[in-house]
């Protein structure tokens, strides 16, 4: 007999929620030592750049599957908030769309750092990067907080997982956000270390028999046929 495709996509997500966390942990472990400055930083960058190039190709592969795993997040509701799990989940997708953009240009700058590029012009180019996207990617990443927050929020009001998954959630983006921010990899590294305990006792949740991601919307499922004719009313 071959799965649903509902049974799919469940599993599917449950999947996204283990490795996303895990490649953005990853990805933070393989980060050299952060720096402050655009010059700094791509001089860090020319003396470890294979370390540089894994922690940016992670980056984005976390990014990638981070969508998946927020839409399995939103199927954890059920049907019982459709509403509000569509507005934190979207809220929460569009961040992390910008994210990505985000962690791809990681590999331009790994670029920039090679020995054969000019480290004053180089670091002019990331500046003036900066500069011209720094206000998308403060949206972005507010809008990622938002929904995230909100999506806690709903599985906490609805028992979905237990408090401290839900309120992990969100706890984890502040620290992320802040670790970013301010070039502190240690909270970087604490941060992924919460959302994967969150996700992954999400994921358990998700793949038990009867949870609420694993119901297939009702306009979803033929109506039965009956297996008896009905009777004639002539």
């Amino acid at each position: 007999m071959r799965p649903s495709t509902n049974t799919l996509s469940t599993k599917a997500g449950a999947c996204a929620l283990i490795l996303a966390p895990l490649l953005g942990l990853a990805s933070s472990l393989a980060l050299p030592p952060l720096r402050s400055g655009e010059r700094a930083q791509i001089a860090a960058i020319t003396a470890a750049p294979g370390r540089w190039y894994a922690f940016a190709l992670l980056g984005l592969v976390f990014g990638y599957l981070l969508v998946p795993a927020v839409f399995a997040l939103m199927r954890l509701l059920g049907p019982s908030r459709p509403l509000w799990a569509m507005l934190a989940g979207w809220l929460a997708q569009f961040g992390i769309l910008v994210g990505i953009g985000d962690a791809a240009v990681e590999l331009m700058y790994w670029q920039m750092g090679t020995p054969r590029a000019s480290l004053a012009q180089m670091a002019a180019l990331a500046s003036r990067y900066e500069s011209a996207t720094s206000f998308i990617y403060m949206i972005g990443g507010l809008s990622a907080l938002a929904g995230l927050t909100l999506l806690g929020l709903a599985l906490w009001r609805a028992r979905a997982v237990p408090v401290w998954a839900a309120a992990a959630i969100p706890a984890a983006t502040i620290v992320n956000i802040i670790g970013l921010t301010f070039d502190n990899l240690p909270l970087t590294i604490i941060s992924f270390a919460m959302m994967l305990a969150a996700f992954a006792r999400a994921a358990v949740i998700i793949l038990r028999p009867g949870s609420a991601a694993q119901q297939a919307p009702a306009s979803a499922e033929p109506a039965p046929i009956s297996a008896t004719r009905a009777p004639s009313q002539n």
